[in-house]
């Protein structure tokens, strides 16, 4: 005779045993998030080393070109032991810290920074509300015989200043009268501009002619690979998510108006500039990310010539630094 009670043949779950479950569960889903972000992390890891051997092909280009490597003047003290102002102003450091060192890595920059195109006013006036303006706005503002960046903040020469057609970077230089499609032709009188730039090449097209016909041999290496980028001699070298125009900082001028330029860069896979050294006579260079902690040291700096624990610090901040090329 059947009972009214059904026999499931097992027992519940046990607190006990629901705890292993979830503690399980929880051990394999931390272990899926750390696999998660190792790939991630290979994948930053990758792409850095791409650009720095794309970067690499483009200076041996420069060098086949010119018989050195781009001669990049320094925006700043080269000193890791100073803290140093906007203003170019220096202090002596007590200690050294990571900020400092960065700082001084990036002395000879990888990013060439220049007035941006009278097109871009308007648009540059609005995005800022008032707090930053285009530096066409307050062109008679700037020092015209000054030449170092940290008395006048107009163009900052780094690296791709030397591997990219500079005027063609800055604007349309192939029409005739006061295009919109380039800055306040005033700028290009101003010695920051003379000093840096070849004068024997005479007008506009005489240079934009000799950068086309040298950049043109080592640009394929820069497709969509330049922060801020756009099209050159037929190249999309913009990286997918951030194209022209991209802006620095803002920047204060003598007269205390805040202004922003143009910006092009190459970046690592964590989005940091890439660092550059060359010294004189420029037949040598590295190149190298600070990598995931974004931390470096200046490779002129002699180990050696540090404390011991200068030393140990040093050596946590350098050990993820990626892909140096000695040369």
């Amino acid at each position: 005779m059947l009972s009214g009670k059904k026999e499931t043949g097992r027992e519940a779950f046990t607190l006990i045993e629901m705890m292993v479950v979830v503690a399980l569960i929880g051990i394999l889903i931390g272990g899926v998030f750390r696999l998660i972000g190792a790939t991630g992390e290979n994948a930053k890891r990758a792409e850095t080393i791409d650009r720095l051997q794309r970067v690499e092909n483009a200076l041996s280009g420069f060098y086949a070109e010119y018989g050195t490597y781009p001669p990049v003047a320094h925006h700043g003290s080269p000193d890791p032991f100073v803290t140093q102002q906007d203003d170019g102003t220096s202090s002596s450091a007590t200690t050294l810290i990571s900020s400092n060192a960065v700082r001084a890595c990036r002395s000879q920059p990888m990013a060439f920074e220049f007035p941006t195109p009278k097109s871009l006013d308007d648009f540059i006036i609005q995005r800022y509300n008032g707090t930053a303006y285009p530096a066409n706005a307050n062109a008679g503002g700037f020092s015209t015989t000054e030449t170092s960046w940290e008395k006048v903040k107009l163009f900052r020469y780094g690296v791709l200043s030397f591997l990219l057609p500079r005027l063609a970077v800055i604007g349309d230089f192939t029409s005739s009268g006061g295009s919109g499609d380039r800055p306040e032709e005033v700028f290009f009188n101003y010695q920051q501009w003379r000093q840096f730039n070849d004068s024997k090449q005479g007008s506009y097209s005489d240079q934009l002619n000799r950068e086309t016909t040298a950049c043109a041999r080592w640009m394929p290496n820069f497709e969509k690979m330049v922060y801020g980028g756009k099209t050159l001699l037929g190249i999309e070298t913009a990286e997918s998510n951030a194209g022209y125009p991209q802006f620095t900082d803002a920047y204060e001028q003598s007269s205390g108006n805040r202004h922003v330029l143009g910006r092009m860069t190459i970046r690592d896979g964590w989005d940091n500039d890439l660092f550059y050294y060359s010294a004189p006579p420029y037949q040598g260079y590295r190149i190298w990310s600070a990598g995931k902690d974004k931390k470096t040291f200046p490779p002129w700096i002699p180990l050696n010539s540090l404390s011991v624990d200068e030393r140990k610090l040093v050596n946590e901040w350098i050990k993820d630094d990626i892909a140096r090329f000695d040369r």
